[in-house]
């Protein structure tokens, strides 16, 4: 009797144990595994697919579009929750997209949301889809979508500013400074599907996506595409005619003098912006660090101004009473100023000048002595007042660049700022009189072309420093205007009239000849050749017209383009078309 209680004992502590095994597993299933394997069951019937949203189009004043979309097929991967039938997907898959299979696991190792298909390929061609579709058996999870592509229409046209995109995302040039606008919000929809991961049904629920909204720029198309090929032309003629090896970089700015809208903004080399990283160089394009960049040399290449920068200290000079407008000056071809030794180009003497004739000449002579007179911290008080330091409107260049669509600013604002000066003097360094003696006539200064086109906007309006911009509205998908841009005034300086006159008058003696013949109006502007030591010298024009009603400045640069008058025929290009010349 004793025997068979013991029996029943034991039966009944085996039957707990078993019971609170199933229990404890009921627990861990229910409890504390309950939302891995709820997350397996629904992936199991149901699959959330991703709509992304078309991003919003970039278009010119004129109506021209700069960045669309087109439909383009799209690979994706489901979850398998069978690791065996998962790594046969992925064998199969990378064998017939061409990929390594290493590649597409890392991918799915970064998706963490099972329910959501993993994007392996995008821009996939016809022929593949075709291909994949008769292969869909074999493997498990394939999804294959139509979604939005970038594209370009207009390939090289404002190549720089418009940037470019990564896995979706802008991350250059209006692309990225405009993401939030341009991105617009994804749709989705849940679809059932079966256990063999085959759709089963209509969606059981869905939200389409809204369009990003659409960017309508300053830029005139007409316009830009004249500046880029005038450039282009004109640099290539320098290498085949001058034998200018190095002349295969420049820049071109045309900016509103009255608002700061940006017309036209040209680098170059110039690119295609739907394969700007996916082509090898173009084999013309000499081995060279220098000229082998992407670079936007309008916003990101400081380099000399030479005698454009003369106008600062005519201005200067006479304001501050160093110099009267009857002055003359003697010109002697060569000097010593404060120790410095200065010549004109060639040597050229020019006997007692004035100060229009001295910019009509570009002597040296006579800016130099002004600059000897006046001292450098008076030099850099006007560059401050022409907002070319970054400090004179209060906000720093970055932050000007940036709020006017640009971005990828990587230059020191300080630099030739009087403050930088005086504190670099104040750290033992130290200022010499022959430095102030080159400054005075542009061989020491380096500074962008978006600086020189604000500069020589502010000597044709006067004095009104704009913001600089690209962006005059947005619109939604549907047209509606989101947001318009009106001008923005950085800062304003009341430059004393009759002194302004004196430069602007030696402005249009220097662009009264050459290039500028046969105008039916008079341009004010002034070349410039800037050295720089063991390189071919840097050609600038920078200018404005009418001389009496100024419509359009105009900023060129030619890298290593020799002298300075080089640059007039770019100039003389824009202003042909955008006056309706030729």
């Amino acid at each position: 009797m004793k025997q068979m209680q013991l029996r029943i004992s034991i039966l009944r502590l085996v039957a707990a144990l078993i019971v609170a095994v199933l229990l404890y597993n009921l627990f861990q299933i229910q409890v504390i595994e309950g939302e891995e394997w709820a997350d397996i069951a629904d992936n199991n019937r149901f699959r959330h697919l991703v709509q992304r949203a078309p991003r919003g189009r970039i278009f010119t004043a004129d109506g021209v579009e700069l960045a669309s979309n087109i439909p383009c097929y799209e690979v994706a991967l489901a979850f398998e929750q069978d690791p065996a039938k998962r790594q046969q997907a992925i064998d199969v898959l990378a064998d017939l997209l061409g990929m390594e299979a290493e590649e597409i696991q890392n991918r799915l190792k970064k998706n963490h949301r099972r329910f959501e298909p993993t994007v392996v390929a995008r821009n996939v061609d016809f022929a593949t889809v075709a291909l994949l579709e008769e292969n869909k058996h074999r493997i498990p999870g394939l999804v294959v979508q139509i979604n939005p592509q970038r594209v370009y229409p207009q390939k090289t046209l404002l190549a720089h500013v418009l940037g470019r995109l990564i896995d979706g995302k802008g991350v250059e040039g209006l692309e990225r400074q405009w993401e939030d606008y341009l991105r617009g919000e994804n749709g989705f929809s849940v679809i059932q599907v079966n256990a063999a991961n085959s759709p089963v049904g209509e969606p059981v629920n869905s939200k389409p996506a809204v369009p990003g909204k659409d960017l309508h720029l300053t830029v005139d198309a007409g316009l830009q595409q004249v500046a880029q090929e005038s450039l282009h032309r004109v640099l290539r003629k320098l290498r085949e005619e001058r034998k200018l090896e190095d002349a295969w970089t420049g820049a071109v700015v045309v900016i509103d003098p009255n608002s700061g809208r940006i017309l036209a903004m040209a680098s170059e080399p110039s690119f295609d912006n739907n394969v700007k990283y996916n082509y090898a160089w173009p084999d013309e394009l000499p081995q060279k660090d220098t000229v082998r960049t992407y670079r936007d040399r309008v916003l990101n290449w400081r380099k000399p101004v030479g005698s454009t920068f003369k106008m600062i200290t005519g201005l200067a000079a006479l304001e501050t009473g160093h110099v009267t407008a009857t002055e003359k000056i003697r010109d002697t071809g060569s000097a010593r100023i404060s120790g410095q030794m200065v010549r004109n180009y060639g040597s050229a003497a020019y006997g007692y000048i004035d100060l229009p004739r001295a910019l009509e000449v570009s002597s040296n002579i006579y800016f130099g002595t002004l600059g000897s007179r006046m001292g450098h911290e008076l030099i850099y008080e006007y560059i401050d007042k022409f907002g070319m330091s970054g400090t004179a409107s209060g906000e720093s260049r970055e932050g000007v660049m940036k709020n006017a669509g640009f971005t990828d600013i990587a230059l020191d604002e300080q630099m030739y700022s009087l403050d930088y000066y005086r504190q670099m003097m104040k750290h033992g360094g130290s200022f010499y009189p022959g430095h102030t003696v080159q400054m005075s006539y542009g061989q020491l200064n380096e500074f962008t072309v978006m600086q020189m086109a604000n500069y020589v906007s502010m000597l044709a309006n006067g004095g009104i420093h704009y913001k600089p911009y690209l962006v005059e509205k947005i619109t939604a998908a549907d047209g509606e205007v989101v947001e318009f841009f009106e001008p923005v005034i950085l800062a304003q300086h009341e430059f004393d009239p009759k002194a302004l006159d004196v430069v602007r008058k030696g402005m249009r003696l220097a662009a009264s000849g050459g290039q500028f013949r046969n105008l039916p109006f008079a341009v004010a502007g002034k070349t410039g050749t800037s050295e720089e030591a063991g390189k071919e010298n840097h050609a600038w024009w920078v200018g404005y017209a009418p001389y009496d009603n100024p419509e359009i400045a105009i900023v060129v640069f030619l890298e290593h383009g020799g002298l300075g008058l080089r640059a007039t025929e770019v100039a003389r290009d824009i202003i042909d078309y955008y006056f309706g010349l030729k």
